[in-house]
């Protein structure tokens, strides 16, 4: 009898274990989990598989820590059946033990992990539908172990010692690959979170929106004419200079300045923080924008004013990066046969990346840069400059300064097949 109630349970318990360790294999390797989804419908193993697609890792660790307590469990039911019933059997403990321990790491670890990496998405269905009407009584003994294990870290382990290290870039990188080849992530979610992470290699010259963008006023302007600019500005913010326009003595917001009923622009004046173009992007966020919508002011070694940075302009750079708009503004626009057309601030490492195509750079940041640069001398409409692979037009100059250029590209970008030939 006492065989037969220990036997029964021992089996119990190893099924059991096989079906977590099925889950746990299938919750690394699942990849087709939309579909199986679609087939669930909208029932509780449903709301289970989409609690699992949401939040992978707490399933996982409640999986690893029921998965622990039945291999301590077998491990005691297993002792007390060699050393006790199978004993009086006559069965030898030194034969019964290891048959006992290859036969439960045989089914309740090797088989269902295997059975899981083949079909890991049909097999966590089958083992959710399984496992979930027994959740009234696994899950309070999941939450009571798990508790008891952080009271027990607290307690024993020093105040003193981190308990999360933090994640390194490379981590996080692998972390978005898997979650993308999982189909947790699409392509566009993936390529905003990347350009997130390239973010730290940003200075704030990058991100800024330079001088020539700026709407400037001179501190001796009348008032009639500060009004007219204050109202005219394209842009939130009006930078105020002195006797020249490095010499910045503060900005207005005209959006709080129309709100405050246009005021003299004397009282909707603003105090402004300088930082150098070399400081990190990371840096100006956490340092000067994390809590303020105050835009600051760049400025070179010479205390020349560069450009402007506030928050809005950062997450600008984010998005187009990750998603460039390729509508009537759009920086790089195709017109066909090997021809686009290129606003002026376009960036030389885009033009590189999009187009396949060098040009020497000098320390020039920009398309429209570099064919002033090129000619020396302010250009007019319809001027051109020959460089290898590729002739440059200018389109449009305003005020000194090249906004649109048309480039036509000697041989036409590789298709997708030639791409994927190469």
């Amino acid at each position: 009898m006492l065989l037969s109630v220990s036997g029964f349970l021992y089996i119990a318990l190893l099924l059991l274990l096989a079906v977590i360790s099925a889950t746990e294999t299938a919750i690394h390797t699942a990849r087709d989990l939309e579909e199986k989804l679609e087939q669930a419908g909208e029932g509780s193993v449903a709301r289970k598989l989409r609690s699992i697609t949401a939040n992978p890792f707490a399933q996982l660790h409640r999986t690893l820590l029921l998965s622990a307590t039945l291999n301590l469990a077998l491990a005691a039911l297993g002792l007390h059946l060699v050393s006790g019933p199978l004993l009086l059997l006559g069965w030898n403990p030194w034969l019964t033990a290891p048959v006992l321990f290859m036969t439960t790491v045989l089914v309740g670890d090797v088989m269902p992990k295997f059975f899981a990496a083949y079909s890991p998405s049909a097999v966590l269905l089958g083992s959710l539908r399984l496992l979930n009407p027994l959740r009234s009584v696994l899950d309070p003994i999941v939450t009571l172990a798990d508790r008891t294990t952080d009271a027990l870290i607290r307690k024993l382990v020093s105040g003193r010692v981190k308990m999360k290290m933090p994640i390194t870039r490379d981590e996080f990188e692998t972390l978005v690959e898997m979650r993308e080849e999982q189909g947790l992530l699409d392509s566009a979610e993936a390529a905003i979170i990347r350009e997130a992470l390239d973010i730290e290699r940003l200075t704030v010259r990058d991100c800024m929106v330079p001088r020539v963008d700026l709407t400037l006023m001179s501190a001796e302007d009348s008032p009639t004419k500060a009004a007219t600019v204050l109202e005219q500005s394209a842009s939130r913010w009006v930078v105020i200079y002195g006797e020249t326009p490095d010499v910045v003595v503060g900005v207005i917001d005209t959006v709080a300045w129309r709100l405050a009923g246009r005021p003299t622009w004397q009282t909707a004046q603003q105090l402004v923080t300088f930082i150098p173009e070399t400081m990190p992007v990371l840096d100006a966020l956490d340092k000067h924008l994390q809590n303020s919508t105050r835009p600051v002011l760049i400025v070179d070694e010479y205390g020349g004013l560069e450009g402007m940075l506030s928050q809005e302009e950062i997450a600008d750079w984010l998005l187009y990066e990750a998603a460039p708009w390729q509508g009537e503004a759009g920086e790089i626009r195709e017109l066909g046969g090997g021809r686009y057309l290129l606003d002026g601030g376009t960036r030389l490492d885009d033009v590189s990346s999009e187009l396949q195509l060098y040009l020497p750079s000098g320390g020039i940041d920009t398309i429209g840069g570099f064919v002033f640069n090129q000619l020396g001398h302010v250009p007019k409409a319809g001027e051109r400059i020959q460089v290898e692979g590729a002739e440059i037009k200018v389109r449009r100059v305003v005020r000194a300064r090249i906004q649109q250029v048309e480039l036509r590209l000697s041989r036409p970008l590789p298709g997708a097949e030639e791409v994927e030939q190469a």
